[in-house]
């Protein structure tokens, strides 16, 4: 459904990520659906906070780094607390995440921390509506919600909240809720 609404199916996936090079890091890498698409990456490091999800995508990641010939790496950890040395990405990709994770200023804090000074974050992420009624409705539903939809908030003001935390921020396409950008780290 996702895919049909940004683009052919599975094409937003590719359209995302296939162009990225140098060492990628993947928020939230769920099951690997972006695992094949990296095509550019000199290698690609994801994290996925449940240990269920990561185990299915250790099995994507074996076929991707044998598909693309490069070294792909997941492990078992938040957003909120990156298990790598600062400055050691080139480029974050997150793609339907920040809806969920736990704290979102805390993640992109450890985003920043991680990426190199000219590295750029890729997402694609669902955001509060922007017509006030049907923000408000997101709100209403969100608590239900998040109950079935693995902490997913409907009503998360994502890109707002990159602006205040200093990132320069780039729109690239918006479709109703549905954003797909590109930020740099704000000014040391």
């Amino acid at each position: 459904m996702i895919g049909r609404l940004l683009g052919k199916p599975g094409g937003w996936r590719a359209r995302l990520v296939e162009g990225l090079s140098g060492d990628v890091l993947e928020i939230g890498v769920g099951t690997g659906a972006n695992l094949p698409y990296y095509r550019n990456a000199a290698s690609v490091t994801a994290i996925e906070p449940d240990p269920d999800r990561a185990q299915k995508a250790q099995a994507a990641a074996l076929q991707a780094a044998t598909q693309l010939g490069i070294s792909v790496r997941i492990d078992v950890a938040p957003a909120e607390c990156l298990p790598y040395p600062d400055a050691a990405f080139d480029v974050v990709v997150s793609s339907l995440v920040f809806c969920s994770v736990a704290d979102q200023s805390l993640a992109l804090e450890e985003i920043h921390r991680v990426l190199r000074k000219d590295g750029l974050l890729w997402m694609v992420e669902h955001v509060r509506p922007r017509t006030p009624i049907l923000a408000r409705l997101a709100t209403f539903v969100t608590p239900g919600w998040r109950r079935i939809a693995h902490n997913c908030h409907l009503d998360r003001p994502t890109l707002t909240l990159l602006q205040d935390a200093g990132w320069q921020v780039e729109v690239l396409r918006r479709r109703g809720v549905f954003v797909k950008l590109r930020a740099r780290r704000g000014m040391e």
